[in-house]
């Protein structure tokens, strides 16, 4: 194999790098994860990897002379902008590939900077206010500017609220940015996933969303992703030729990029944010069982040779769906955690991604980053789907020292039948 002793390093070694960590190692690739974290407990994937290096990943200088010494063929970010960041950073002073620029990032990771170039290319948005006096319409959405994961956001339905969730978006940007816009709530939340391939792009997965239904009305908790999006149709009708025409504009040439929005009961999009980089929603086992590929490898083999020529295709399954649970968990501690092995055994299981701890202390208004488990089933029958996530919600258990059940939300599993006639 090609890539059999290839020394990749990772920034970041949450449990999300682990799935990255271990799809390198299949390929034979020396892997090497970093963070500043010694207590491997809060950085797991530094149990798997061939190699854990305890530096932040915001280090630049001592990572370069690390790398240097150790014969890194190839750098790659984990889940976040912030480390997409650095990664840009160390490859352009270790002159390695990066399927992506600052400018690119700029664009990507600024919600008010995407919005403006969605106008450019004729990409709807949704409607924002340029200050708090400026608001004439309830509810509204308040968010940084410049964090993903629902970190900071909170919907307001009155002026007092606006003001509270003004704060704390402002409080958790990082570069004290806040943006608000009209809350859309009789519309379902949609992303479309593009592979980027040599400037050749592939419309690879597209989901809707389910929201928690006991959050209240002021934290988004994104409770389950359904693949492929309902609207799918609509959406190439409508929205994809000048989609496709940004992302051109924007001169991506690798990597996947994915676009969120809305859909409303007339079938019309409006979008507030992208990423261009991996995705939380952790679905590349889908695309792989879907077809064409899994697109952790593209991330992989461009990070070593500066394209995806190597990555394996297989024919596409259109009638392949998925149905991905976040699991959250109530305030308190956790003293359980049982049947993820079980659930992980189960035929049609394509993801289980474990990020809670025993003795977690838990807070249950906190974003979807502080999900405890992750598990996805994969199947071309929507019966099937609904009866898996059925018994995975008997098998789980999470619960505090008293035996009382923590998880925080459970959807209905009745919709998943009909989601897709």
């Amino acid at each position: 194999m090609k890539s059999k002793g290839k020394r990749l390093l990772i920034l970041g070694a949450t449990a999300g790098e682990i799935s990255l960590v271990k799809r390198a190692q299949e390929f034979g690739i020396y892997v090497i994860v970093t963070d500043n974290h010694k207590d491997y407990s809060l950085a797991p994937a530094k149990y798997i990897a061939d190699e854990a290096w305890d530096i932040s990943w915001s280090d630049i200088d001592l990572l370069e002379k690390k790398c240097v010494d150790n014969h890194i063929d190839g750098v790659l970010a984990g889940y976040s902008e912030f480390r997409v960041e650095n990664m840009i950073k160390l490859c352009e002073r270790l002159n390695l590939p990066c399927y992506i620029n600052s400018e690119q990032l700029d664009i990507t990771r600024d919600k008010i900077k995407f919005k403006e170039c969605c106008r450019r290319y004729g990409v709807p948005v949704v409607r924002e206010y340029k200050s708090i006096e400026e608001v004439d319409k309830f509810p509204v959405i308040v968010k940084p500017t410049d964090r993903a994961g629902s970190i900071g956001i909170s919907i307001a339905n009155n002026l007092k609220e606006l003001e509270k969730a003004y704060q704390y978006a402002y409080e958790m940007s990082v570069e004290k940015s806040v943006i608000i816009e009209e809350y859309i709530y009789k519309a379902d939340k949609v992303d479309f996933y593009y592979l980027a391939e040599n400037g050749q792009l592939t419309l690879l997965t597209s989901c809707d969303t389910i929201n928690a239904k006991n959050n209240g009305f002021s934290k988004v908790v994104q409770s389950a992703w359904l693949y492929p999006e309902k609207n799918l149709k609509s959406y190439n009708l409508k929205v994809k030729e000048n989609i496709e025409k940004m992302i051109h504009g924007m001169n991506i040439k690798y990597g996947c990029v994915f676009f969120s929005g809305f859909v409303d009961e007339n079938n019309e999009f409006v979008f507030f944010e992208c990423g261009y980089r991996l995705e939380g929603a952790h679905q590349y086992y889908y695309s792989q069982k879907r077809g064409p590929l899994n697109f952790l490898d593209t991330f992989i083999f461009h990070s070593l040779y500066g394209n995806t020529s190597m990555v394996k295709r297989t024919s596409i399954n259109e009638n392949m769906k998925c149905v991905t649970i976040n699991v959250f968990a109530k305030s308190g501690i956790i003293a359980q955690i049982a049947g993820v092995q079980q659930i992980e055994s189960m035929e049609d299981c394509t993801k289980s991604l474990l990020y809670g701890r025993i003795g977690q202390q838990c807070d249950d208004s906190k974003a979807i980053l502080d999900k405890i488990y992750v598990f996805a089933f994969s199947s071309e029958s929507a019966i099937k789907l609904k009866e898996n996530v059925d018994k995975a919600y008997d098998l789980l258990k999470i619960s505090d020292a008293n035996g009382n059940d923590m998880i925080y939300d459970r959807i209905d599993t009745e919709k998943i039948i009909s989601w897709w006639e």
